[in-house]
């Protein structure tokens, strides 16, 4: 198996800080879980399962990223890692654009929001009376929609904003959807 299909194949599971919820990132954003233990869903007040789903999120995106960085170090042993050298202040501008990105989407059903930045930082929002009205499965269902959401649009932009700064690097197709983006030049 090559380092692609790894890659694809790997998968992260964490627990919240209560320990009443899990969740499981695959296959490089393809395999979103999230289950809470039995009984557990209706005990949360809207705040503190918005705080706990929070928590969570930051603690498997980051379980992810050590694990992906560990799976890329057992594969090839010499890789040179992101140590934030600089090359100039274009690099410096991409990488303080890169880390600034924030992304936001809403379940289909408008009562959670989920909010990211640089998918690191991650905030999630319920509505009030939503646990009373809506069953636990439409509840994760819901919140896994809006996640993949802002998953999806944190590439989108992650790929404009990579070719605004060095040039071309996605379809024509692509490039009409996303809008037009100019070369920028060292300043």
């Amino acid at each position: 198996m090559d380092l692609a299909d790894r890659l694809l194949s790997l998968a992260v599971t964490a627990t919240s800080p209560d320990g009443r919820i899990s969740a499981t990132f695959g296959g490089q954003g393809e395999r979103i879980q999230l289950a809470f233990r039995p009984g557990d869903y209706r005990h949360y007040s809207g705040t503190s399962l918005a705080q706990e789903l929070s928590r969570l999120a930051m603690r498997v995106m980051a379980g992810y990223v050590r694990a992906q960085t560990k799976l890329i170090d057992a594969t090839v042993p010499d890789v040179i890692h992101d140590d934030a050298i600089e090359y100039g202040l274009e690099d410096r501008e991409f990488r303080r654009r890169l880390a600034a990105i924030r992304t936001a989407a809403t379940s289909p059903d408008g009562r959670i929001t989920v909010v990211s930045q640089a998918l690191v930082r991650w905030d999630v929002r319920i509505a009030d009376g939503t646990i009373g009205r809506v069953p636990e499965d439409a509840f994760t269902t819901g919140l896994l929609a809006a996640f993949r959401e802002v998953l999806a649009r944190h590439q989108a932009e992650v790929r404009r904003l990579k070719d605004e700064h060095y040039g071309s690097g996605i379809s024509g197709t692509a490039r009409h959807r996303f809008g037009p983006s100019e070369r920028r030049t060292p300043r």
